[in-house]
């Protein structure tokens, strides 16, 4: 309830941005799949649209049109076009994130910080962790939802050719619903990813992927119901135009939340005192002193220096047989 309420609380005064913000990124997206479609329409060739289900985990979901003789090039244009789309999109979806942790400090930035991952590390950096993350949490919904789904298909089948519901279909979808929440439970692990990479923390995927892991430990069933908690507003969503409310609300939230977990995290490893402000993670770190600001908040303790030998001095001899104390 407290991040919910500082959330909106940061918006006060900022919805006109964050709004532009979230039109801004709906209209790339827009424009990319157009452009997808136009080069498709222009040689004849079959859609193969790839997609990530973000409710089943992120993994990738392979579409081809019912009945189609697809070759191989038509798959590979594919694969290169989505590629490119997650090469702009996700460093948007990071600079929206880095705005969004600005802003959680009152700080209200201009709308051009959404493109501040394209001139450095951070744009590769936010492409591999999309991929990263995708691959991960993909496997496990595999791993997870894989007897569900095909006892749904051969429930579907039979449905389908019997016009009655089907044993296996009933049973796969009760299963299916057990297995969602574990998905998300994966899922969760890597919530503060993405913010990792941002310009104040600016860690690597390896780092970002790890320390996120190790946050989320003991709140991933509390990330759940977290997110689980805008259901309301994701349905009022329906209507289209609450969508200008509620998704800026809900990435200040989760990018509040996961400021949250971090800092709740570098306390417990008394990496951070709130009643030194010297002791605070450095703001706006450039990446050429990366290195060097890290070592100065004491998240890379530098090595003992080694004491040079020196041989112990001896000791008087006193009159006691020979035996000299040390």
């Amino acid at each position: 309830k407290a991040i919910k309420f500082n959330a909106k609380k940061c918006l006060r005064n900022n919805w006109g941005r964050a709004i532009l913000i979230f039109v801004i990124m709906v209209a790339v997206s827009a424009v990319l799949g157009a452009l997808d479609n136009a080069i498709f329409s222009a040689f004849g060739f079959h859609r193969v649209e790839i997609s990530i289900d973000l409710l089943r985990g992120g993994y990738m979901e392979w579409w081809l049109a019912e009945g189609a003789d697809v070759t191989w090039y038509e798959v590979a244009l594919s694969v290169l076009l989505s590629l490119v789309q997650l090469c702009i999109m996700a460093p948007l979806t990071l600079g929206a994130a880095n705005w969004a942790l600005e802003l959680s400090d009152g700080r209200s930035n201009a709308i051009g910080e959404l493109f501040w991952a394209f001139d450095n590390a951070a744009w590769y950096r936010s492409v591999w962790m999309s991929i990263t993350v995708a691959v991960k949490t993909g496997l496990f919904a595999i791993a997870v939802e894989a007897i569900p789904t095909v006892m749904m298909a051969i429930g579907a089948a039979n449905l389908w050719e019997n016009r009655s519901l089907g044993v296996p279909l009933v049973i796969g979808s009760v299963l299916m619903l057990v297995a969602l929440p574990f998905t998300w439970w994966f899922g969760a692990r890597y919530m503060a990813a993405n913010l990792l990479l941002c310009d104040r923390y600016y860690y690597t995927v390896k780092e970002a992927t790890r320390l996120s892991v190790a946050l989320t430990r003991g709140h991933r069933w509390q990330i759940v119901g977290f997110y689980l908690s805008f259901l309301p507003w994701y349905l009022l969503c329906c209507l289209v135009l609450p969508l200008l409310y509620v998704i800026p609300y809900v990435a200040v939230a989760g990018t509040m939340m996961a400021r949250y977990l971090f800092e709740d995290y570098l306390l417990g490893q008394k990496k951070l005192d709130v009643s030194d402000p010297d002791q605070l993670i450095i703001d706006d770190v450039a990446p050429e002193d990366y290195h060097k600001a890290r070592e100065e908040q004491g998240m890379e303790a530098p090595a003992p220096a080694e004491e040079p030998f020196t041989a112990p001095e001896e000791a008087p001899e006193e009159d006691n047989g020979g035996i000299a104390e040390l």
